[in-house]
């Protein structure tokens, strides 16, 4: 039926009849408890019996006060006078309604009063209209049906129309019990029979909403929709604790693979390193020099061409694997981890220890070759090695620092700025090293027996050195701005802010209680069933997070969230993640992987490298191997 051709009047009444039906299931849902059903709630709380057995249900309370016999009228309007003091006892308005009015079968004032128990003992009871409850529970659907772009959720009416809706709210939670890519709009009962049966069937959902007067309505019934919606809420709050932990346990699990690949490269190109510069050892060692002046000559150029090609690969991969070795540990060290013990050999100790055997058959193999051009004049070759030699010894004095044994960053950052501007002072003398080793080359000086160096290699590892420095710096200070950030990106300051102002009515930079509970309650953080003592959890967060105050400003709120979605995980955490997506088993599966909503090459990690238990996988052992501890 086209929405042009029903009048306003009709369609009320087209609600009305709706709200009934809807408003008739949810009470036996909640009567059946007792044992107790009603045909219909137009006058099913005629006597205040039945109205009485759904307070005492839905708050787990007991009215003081009760008849269960009424024979007089009287005696029914007392019954509903008590139902009504309970209601208006635990913060709720009930404008223009009395006891007469139910007993008489008001329809639209029974139906008025159903919907204000229904907004504060199912829905939220944030506020006496359920406003705040009502922005609260949108914002939850728009949050969850965001990646689905055939579902725009403005409304609890035309929104959930064609039944997308009710659909991606349970694919997002359980994507396992819908096929989602199949849907179409044009399908209308099709999809919201599929939603209703699928959550009565594996959520336990009551199906209180008949899929006819949803998609054959020009625009459904909002309360008998909200109602309906409320309760896959309720269902999917615990769901989203599992898929906190589940985020939380994929940060840790892409560190852990991160951390594990970063070892493995470390590992491989330090072994290539080791054998390149062993083996080019091994050939100064075993090559014979010699005998004529020509081919000394062409030897030493040889020398001289290794020192200023693969030489200087190798020691730029040197560098660069004691950067990666760094990167390594200061990564472990900000979580907490086990420092990084590299397998025996492979140690940057032991790098260099090869670099030095390396450097020893070098000289002996340019002394070898030196023996035979001794017309060269010594005088030439100190000046040089006076020049040269102090300023490598300076160099290699600062390049130890690289090996400091200090733990705090602010002290590693001191030091290597200390060492940077020490450096800088270094930079005059590389002229007067180039112009005594120019005087040498016009004497036809080949070598220097008294010094290691050349100018070009001076130069180059001072710029090397220089350029191992400015990486380190940078690297220390953005590693202490990480961890004065607490871990939070600013993407997810961003998120803080908007949920913050979202709430902040009336702009003051500040949520009042009430404010704060609609934002923690469209966070998924304040269960809505205030049945089950949420009140109470709410009530204990409020005053922690104000420090007793009346009001929570942003700082505390920011600070709030930051403690609770905190990329950096202790042990005491991980296992508590590893608890909640296993439902407090000694052991996980694969299939509580994907509940979990883990990605598919994390689920893969973690079947790789879990020892197998009985039942599924061995968590625990595995954390325990992480943090280094015993199990």
């Amino acid at each position: 039926m086209a929405e042009g051709k029903v009048s306003q009047q009709e369609l009320v009444a087209q609600w009305e009849a709706v709200q009934v039906k809807t408003f008739t299931k949810w009470v036996n849902s909640h009567l059946n408890k007792r044992a107790i059903a009603v045909d219909n709630v137009r006058t099913a709380f005629q006597d205040g019996v039945n109205l009485i057995h759904l307070l005492e249900i839905i708050s787990d309370e007991t009215l003081p006060r009760k008849n269960l016999n009424p024979k007089m009228k009287i005696h029914k309007v007392e019954n509903v006078g008590w139902a009504l003091k309970f209601i208006a006892e635990h913060n709720v308005k009930l404008a223009s309604i009395g006891p007469n009015e139910i007993v008489d079968g008001d329809v639209k004032l029974t139906l008025g009063m159903l919907w204000t128990i229904i907004l504060r003992f199912a829905i939220a009871g944030l506020s006496e209209e359920g406003m705040s409850a009502k922005q609260g529970l949108l914002l939850w659907c728009q949050r969850k049906t965001e990646p689905y772009n055939n579902v725009d959720v403005k409304d609890f009416s035309p929104s959930f129309h064609d039944g997308l809706a009710f659909c991606a709210l349970i694919h997002r939670h359980r994507p396992d019990l819908i096929d989602y890519e199949k849907l179409t709009s044009e399908d209308k009962l099709g999809n919201l029979n599929l939603a209703f049966d699928v959550a009565l069937r594996h959520l336990g959902v009551p199906r209180i909403l008949d899929a006819e007067d949803i998609a054959n309505m020009p625009r459904p019934d909002e309360r008998s929709v909200m109602t309906y919606v409320a309760q896959l809420y309720n269902v999917f709050a615990s769901m989203d604790k599992v898929e906190h932990a589940g985020r939380r346990l994929g940060k840790f699990v892409n560190f852990s693979r991160q951390i594990d690949e970063m070892q493995q490269e470390y590992e491989q190109r330090t072994k290539a390193l080791n054998d390149q510069v062993n083996a080019k050892a091994r050939h100064f060692g075993d090559q014979p020099h010699g005998e004529d002046y020509a081919s000394v000559k062409a030897e030493i150029a040889e020398l001289r061409q290794y020192k200023t090609s693969a030489r200087r690969e190798w020691v730029v991969e040197q560098a660069n694997l004691a950067t990666l070795l760094g990167n390594i540990q200061a990564k472990l060290q900000s979580l907490k981890r086990p420092l990084y013990v590299p397998p025996a050999g492979l140690s940057v100790r032991d790098v260099e220890l090869n670099f030095e055997a390396l450097s020893g058959a070098e000289r002996t193999r340019r002394s070898a070759l030196n023996q035979k051009l001794r017309a060269i004049l010594d005088a030439l070759r100190h000046d040089f090695a006076n020049v040269a030699n102090p300023f490598y010894d300076h160099l290699q004095a600062i390049r130890s620092a690289l090996h400091s044994t200090a733990t705090d960053l602010a002290e590693q950052l001191a030091l290597f700025v200390a060492k940077t501007e020490e450096l800088k002072s270094l930079a005059p003398q590389l002229g007067p090293i180039e112009e005594a080793e120019k005087r040498a080359h016009a004497a036809n000086i080949e070598d220097n027996e008294y010094s290691d160096h050349t100018y070009e290699d001076l130069a180059f590892e001072y710029e090397q050195l220089s350029a191992v420095f400015s990486k380190k710096v940078s690297f220390i200070e953005s590693q202490i701005a990480a961890d004065q950030s607490s871990g939070v990106s600013a993407e997810q300051l961003q998120e803080f802010k908007e949920s913050f102002n979202h709430f902040d009515i009336d702009g003051d930079r500040k949520l009042s209680k009430l404010e704060f509970k609609s934002c923690m309650s469209s966070l998924g953080i304040v269960n809505v069933d205030f049945g089950q003592g949420g009140d109470k959890a709410f009530e204990e967060i409020f005053q922690r997070v104000s420090n007793k105050g009346a009001e929570v400003n942003f700082d505390q709120f920011v600070d709030y969230m930051v403690s609770i979605t905190a990329d950096a995980a202790s042990l005491v955490q991980l296992q508590d993640a590893f608890s909640s997506v296993t439902g407090n088993k000694a052991f996980i599966t694969e299939n509580d992987m994907r509940v979990a909503q883990l990605p598919e090459d994390q689920v893969q990690y973690l079947l790789s490298v879990l020892p197998p238990t009985q039942g599924g996988y061995d968590f625990k052992a595995w954390l325990s191997a992480q943090f280094g501890v015993a199990q």
